[in-house]
């Protein structure tokens, strides 16, 4: 399951034996975050279905699971504690956006809420030995959604706000020595194929009518990152939707 990309060297760089974890890095928005996290001299391991050509830098170490299935969540655990001292952060990021249905609904409770629990819970001894900074972080990557609902997307959003529950709970659990906090994105880049129509009917949702690409995320994780302050929070990051909702 590893990708033939494992690290020997050390790193001159913020806790060089202690990486940052991210799930579902290997396109859009995840695998801009872990460039960015990469360029910053962090280590990062990237957990993704897919091996991706896109993801290689020398501070990123691909590791190749299905987070879905137990199994390999289990060897993902067993590299990062077999290779590393510590862990810096867990991002949990990976996210399916499926149609309502018992399956996929199936699908979308192990993506995004059984594996960031296992995960969570076993790592936590590894999130515990931060290092130098004095501290490591837990970020839930939920959906704005999750706290509003959605009538066409009944599952995902239910599955996120499950998500974002367990913020409060492993906040508290984890407490003070790793901070948990969840972001809760709204549309950050438009799905692709769509049309000039779709491009602006979905942009008109928002009070910030553009397509504002992975940077705001990015920017939210920076700041949690090196926040000593926060921990249990929901950081919003839509264009001010809720407020066009309410507004029509």
């Amino acid at each position: 399951m590893l990708g033939g990309n494992e690290r020997t060297d050390k790193l001159t760089a913020p806790n060089m034996n202690s990486p940052i974890l991210v799930t579902g890095a290997s396109q859009r928005v995840g695998l801009a975050l872990a460039l960015e996290l990469a360029q910053a001299g962090h280590t990062v391991v990237s957990a993704s279905r897919s091996l991706q050509p896109q993801s290689a830098h020398p501070n990123i170490v691909q590791f190749q699971a299905d987070l879905c299935q137990a199994a390999d969540r289990q060897a993902l655990i067993d590299y990062l504690q077999g290779h590393y001292d510590g862990l810096r952060a867990i991002i949990h990021n990976a996210s399916l956006w499926l149609d309502d249905g018992l399956a996929n609904l199936d699908t979308m409770f192990r993506l995004h809420v059984e594996a960031p629990y296992h995960l969570n819970l076993a790592l936590g001894e590894m999130l515990g030995k931060a290092g130098s900074v004095g501290k490591a972080d837990i970020i839930h990557i939920c959906d704005e959604t999750s706290s509003r609902g959605s009538k066409s997307h009944i599952g995902y959003a239910a599955t996120k706000a499950a998500l974002q529950n367990m913020v409060l709970s492993f906040a508290e659990k984890y407490a003070p020595k790793v901070h948990v906090n969840g972001i809760l994105p709204g549309l950050l880049i438009l799905k692709e194929g769509g049309d000039e129509a779709y491009r602006q009917q979905t942009l008109k949702k928002a009070l910030l009518e553009f397509e504002p690409g992975a940077g705001p995320l990015i920017e939210t994780v920076k700041y949690l990152l090196e926040s000593q302050y926060s921990t249990g929070s929901q950081v919003v990051i839509n264009g001010g939707r809720h407020l066009k909702n309410r507004m029509t």
